[in-house]
């Protein structure tokens, strides 16, 4: 009994390292859809890009193949441990059985885990901003911003 007790606290104490070091920490957000969107995929892939853009983010073409478009990170470091993060979007444009697409939204976020020098880019080490406190609650932002824009350019102010 005592050595099930004790492979018990050697498991647990290993999750909180791994917690504690930000292997496991959370790093995107849950899908945001638009539903049901009846435009040409272009029409949608270049007004994703456009409201992309317009936060920030450098946006490559739409990936015809895969059928989705991922932004580069957009990088804002800081002089202080934990301080400096890194954002990103990923978007989906799925056809629908019932005809149109449905968007889907997601971002991405990490904070710098270097602990000397941390506005050097060079020297980042980048970890889930699920380990922060005050960048956890942040994750999803990126994406609510895209994702209520995107549905006020899509179908206005009536849904």
């Amino acid at each position: 009994m005592k050595q099930v007790g004790l492979l018990a606290l050697a498991f647990l104490s290993g999750c909180a390292a791994d917690e504690i070091s930000g292997v496991g920490a959370r790093r995107m957000s849950s899908w945001y859809d638009t539903g049901q969107v009846k435009k040409p995929r272009e029409d949608l892939a270049r007004t994703v890009r456009e409201l992309m853009a317009r936060q920030g983010y450098n946006v490559p073409d739409f990936n015809e193949k895969k059928g989705w478009i991922e932004s580069d990170w957009d990088v804002s470091l800081s002089p202080r441990y934990r301080e400096g993060y890194r954002t990103k979007l990923q978007v989906e444009i799925e056809p629908l059985d019932e005809g149109g697409y449905n968007v889907r939204v997601r971002s991405w976020m990490e904070i710098n885990n270097a602990s000397i020098n941390p506005s050097d880019p060079e020297r980042a080490v980048w970890i889930g901003a699920g380990v922060s406190d005050k960048h956890k609650d942040r994750i999803a932002e990126p994406a609510l911003k895209l994702f209520s824009t995107l549905r006020l350019r899509l179908f206005g102010l009536n849904q």
